[in-house]
């Protein structure tokens, strides 16, 4: 009797086994089913991007080709209009490499000494065409005790520094300022980027950093910062060790916060710059 009822457990106990197991497949399945319509959205987005900017490119240089020197005026302006698509283009570009070897685990940090302040000014001014459109001012606070030198990779640091400011750009509103300041911390870097733009609800913070999410279900772009940049400015600053912060409030606006220690790889990671020159070989 009692073998019975121990198989009849054993049935019932089974039969709930099963019935969960469906539920996690079920689950598992609906996951499959919008990771593949995500990916979709994400490759037709990237083929827009660049298809879009290449057809300009084209017609633009065509218009150029066609014009005679004594019009030179409005080849000026249109060689203006072909620089500012081609920037969009490789700024795009970077963006879909790196998040194409991030997806593959194929990273590989290529250290050097770097003037942290001077590639934000750098930036900053190829940035500038871009907030002169929506009538915004960059401004840079720049405390005392810089400039210092940081150990870091260059291509890493100036993608993360892009991304953030870009991203303040196209959703900052117009005729507003945004403000860069970079401050140097015993142990680092911080560079906070403030903007006027739409606020960011608290739950939608960690969102904006997948690359498959659109808070905005009108923007179907991924140069519209929330997205695929902000995907690789994270993964970025992890690989480097480092940290984002992101408050959006209604005095302030939205701040991005971001924490970029010296490589751990070396001992002279932070240095002022009138110390003397790192030699390549002590880096690695």
């Amino acid at each position: 009797m009692n073998s019975l009822n121990d198989l009849q457990e054993q049935a019932e106990n089974l039969k709930n086994e099963n019935l969960i197991l469906q539920k996690q497949l079920a689950k598992l399945n609906e996951k499959l089913r919008e990771s593949e319509a995500f990916k979709g959205h994400f490759i037709s987005n990237i083929t827009n991007e660049i298809v879009n900017p290449f057809t300009s490119i084209l017609g633009l240089s065509k218009g150029i080709i066609s014009l005679n020197e004594k019009q030179i005026g409005q080849i000026h302006s249109m060689a203006h209009l072909v620089f500012n698509e081609a920037f969009d283009l490789d700024f795009q570009l970077q963006n879909i490499f790196a998040a194409a070897k991030i997806e593959s685990g194929e990273v590989n940090l290529e250290l050097s000494s770097i003037c942290p302040l001077e590639v934000i000014v750098d930036i900053i001014e190829s940035l500038r065409f871009k907030s002169e459109k929506k009538n915004q001012y960059i401004s840079v606070d720049i405390p005392v005790e810089l400039p210092y030198n940081l150990v870091t990779d260059l291509n890493k640091y100036q993608l993360i520094i892009k991304n953030v400011i870009t991203n303040a750009i196209i959703f900052g509103h117009e005729k507003t300022a945004i403000n860069v300041q970079i401050k140097a911390l015993n142990d680092g870097i911080q560079v906070t980027i403030n903007n006027k733009g739409n606020l960011i609800e608290p739950e939608e913070i960690n969102q904006i950093f997948d690359r498959f999410v659109k808070l905005d279900k009108t923007i179907n772009s991924i140069n519209q910062g929330h997205g695929l940049g902000l995907s690789v400015t994270k993964a970025y600053l992890e690989l480097l060790g480092g940290d984002i912060r992101v408050e959006s409030n209604q005095e302030k606006g939205n701040t991005f916060q971001l924490f970029i220690p010296p490589s751990s790889f070396t001992n002279h990671a932070l240095i002022r710059e009138d110390d003397l020159f790192i030699d390549d070989t002590e880096i690695f």
